[in-house]
């Protein structure tokens, strides 16, 4: 959710612009092919960087989404692309919503994946018959755009654009250091001996976590619940209600997830991801839990002590191990009141082809999707090359929040504040998630 390549858990990490329902564009006219006739294709970004808060003085043609539409437009006489920059928040959903009510929301657009998108499904053009099997290929991630979250089995509703990465923890490589911890060598493979490390830490004299309120949860906790139900499939019987929350191997869980705040900065359930970026930087915590989109600015903070490595394994019986959650959290989709359909579908077909992708991979904080480019040839930063890699797990567990309905994530993240901040039991916890659930299961079906 970000103009760092914003999905549903960036976009705290910027500021969204603020949009009112005045700055709505208006419908767009019906094509007429004369040479004298400039169409406009309605772009709204919520994916692509425009701006840089550790440089304000960085000039549009910068950013690859600038030079990416300059070239489209290049190929393509008489076809203008009028991008407006959206909210990379919850206000993305409002303003599409108003916009495809009145069919006068754009032609093309990114949206938070999984059922963030498929709740507008009745306003999205269904891109099957749009694409080739060779053009599917190409790219990873459609699970996150397709009903019923398997691919090539049901029907999409967009395109996956970038990946998110995986969630994982940064850390001050002098922190570790003073601590006499080696990460090659000494990082953890279940929770209990990672609680060891952070006794370790934090007995040298360093915080062990700087957590802000996505990372305490939906960036950590998600992937130990979803290590212990099975990945994905786990989560889905989840939501299905095949399986319950309150189980003792969850409640587990949730308790030594609550062994973490001893170890955490206070405020973790309510700070903001740049707050808890600059007490990492001040070096008052040792390690931050964040996503992909995090690296560059935290590259050029840190330099050469910046590190990375994968959220240790529950236990040694989970089936699911040494990975992480992550996957394409955004996608980009066209409305179905489009009257420009075919010349929007190029237009992302564009952005998701091989030279667009290696533009966009050596020139922005967007980690890529395509099996057809070499980004490590094209990544400078070790860190990102590494995140890069594990993105491309195929045992990478997808975005359980992108998956749970929104009322259930909502729920979830309540709880979470709850249980973490000593006012709710982890039993209460679960038990709040299953009647939540139960509650979704019982409404009926628009």
């Amino acid at each position: 959710m970000s103009p760092l390549h914003l999905s549903r858990r960036a976009f705290l990490h910027r500021s969204g612009t603020t949009i009112g329902a005045a700055t709505l564009l208006s419908a767009c006219a019906p094509m007429i092919q004369t040479p004298s006739t400039t169409v406009r294709l309605r772009f709204w970004n919520t994916v692509y960087p425009t701006t840089d808060p550790l440089d304000k003085t960085k000039a549009r043609d910068q950013y690859y989404i600038y030079k990416a539409i300059q070239r489209f437009e290049d190929q393509h006489p008489g076809v203008k692309i009028d991008m407006q920059v959206m909210p990379g928040s919850t206000d993305m959903f409002t303003a599409y919503r108003v916009a495809s009510i009145a069919k006068t929301g754009p032609d093309v657009m990114s949206l938070w994946s999984g059922n963030y998108l498929m709740q507008f499904k009745h306003y999205l053009e269904p891109l099957n018959n749009y694409f080739t099997p060779t053009e599917i290929g190409r790219i990873r991630g459609w699970n996150a755009v397709t009903s019923g979250f398997t691919p090539g089995k049901g029907t999409i509703y967009g395109v996956p654009c970038s990946t998110d990465g995986i969630t994982a923890i940064y850390y001050s490589k002098k922190a570790l250091a003073k601590a006499g911890i080696q990460p090659e060598t000494d990082w953890p493979h279940n929770f209990d001996a990672f609680l060891s490390i952070l006794e370790k830490i934090k007995a040298s004299g360093t915080t062990p976590f700087a957590l802000f309120d996505n990372g305490y949860s939906l960036f950590s906790l998600d992937y130990w619940i979803a290590q212990v139900v099975n990945g994905d499939a786990g989560i889905s019987d989840l939501i299905a209600g095949k399986r319950n929350f309150n189980t003792p191997e969850l409640v587990d869980v949730i308790q030594k997830w609550q062994r973490l705040k001893p170890y955490t900065i206070a405020g973790a359930s309510t700070m903001g991801a740049g707050e808890a970026e600059q007490l990492f930087y001040q070096g008052r915590a040792a390690m931050i839990v964040h996503g992909a989109w995090a690296i560059e600015n935290m590259g050029q903070a840190m330099g050469n002590d910046l590190g990375v490595h994968k959220l240790p394994d529950y236990n040694e019986q989970v089936t699911i191990k040494n990975t992480g959650i992550g996957g394409s959290g955004n996608g980009l989709i066209v409305s179905s009141y489009s009257h420009h359909k075919e010349l929007a579908v190029q237009f992302v077909k564009f952005l998701m082809s091989q030279p667009e992708q290696a533009a966009q991979a050596a020139t922005s904080s967007n980690l890529s999707n395509v099996v057809d480019v070499d980004v490590n040839a094209l990544f400078k930063n070790p860190v990102k090359r590494q995140v890069q890699q594990w993105a491309l797990d195929p045992t990478l567990i997808f975005w359980p929040d992108n998956i749970y309905p929104s009322e259930l994530t909502t729920e979830l993240s309540a709880q979470a504040q709850l249980t973490w901040n000593g006012k709710n039991s982890a039993r209460q916890f679960l038990q709040q998630l299953d009647a939540k659930r139960d509650q979704l299961l019982m409404e009926p079906k628009l």
